[in-house]
């Protein structure tokens, strides 16, 4: 059996993977501590898990993933950094340098999910204790950074990872660059796009 088309997995992986892994982290904290599971955390849960399951009733009738609920790209990437320090203990502080936000349009959904990936990738792999996320307007550029004081990686030697793969192809075909430095002190990330969507004929390779 062949694998999931590029679309489908890049669904998948963005959002029902991601989901449960936020689950899994929140489960693991949990036990953890002494005592019994508080039953906060079971409703908690239990409504993530029904909202997966909706969605991947939508993706299996052929839906279109609807945008997050939040108005706009820094509130999206604010709810994102509370959601998963909530999950983690990770402390994550969301900076916006928009003025005013708005509300979505151009790249900025597409740069709501490479932030949002990176987040996961912090939270998942580096055990920092502190990391920063950024979103700020330029000129007619979205400039974005995520950083931590992690142990770092070195990019040179770490086998190819379908999420670091995917937010370089995402940034590429945006007509943006994506740059990822990492030392034994932490990683930075940093996602600039046009604020609009570029004609695909001028997207360099």
């Amino acid at each position: 059996m062949s694998g999931a088309s590029p679309a489908l997995a890049q669904q998948l992986h963005d959002g029902v993977l991601q989901a449960l892994a936020i689950a899994r982290m929140r489960l693991d904290r949990a036990l953890a501590q002494d005592g019994p599971l508080p039953r906060e955390l079971g409703t908690d849960l239990r409504q993530l898990l029904d909202h997966e399951i909706a969605g991947l009733r939508r993706l299996i009738g052929g839906s279109t993933p609807p945008d997050p609920p939040q108005p706009n790209l820094p509130s999206a990437l604010a709810a994102t950094a509370e959601q998963l320090q909530s999950a983690t203990g990770v402390r994550i502080d969301a900076e916006n340098r928009t003025a005013p936000p708005g509300r979505w349009a151009g790249n900025d959904p597409i740069a709501y999910r490479i932030v949002r990936e990176a987040l996961h990738n912090t939270v998942k792999h580096s055990d920092a204790r502190h990391a920063w996320v950024t979103v700020a307007a330029r000129e007619d550029q979205l400039v974005c950074t995520v950083r931590d004081d992690g142990q770092g990686f070195e990019p040179a030697t770490t086998r190819p990872h379908f999420g670091l793969t995917s937010m370089y192809a995402q940034a590429r075909e945006a007509g943006g660059q994506l740059t990822v430095r990492s030392s034994r002190t932490g990683t930075s990330v940093t996602l600039v796009l046009p604020r609009n969507p570029v004609p695909e004929a001028k997207v360099q390779p």
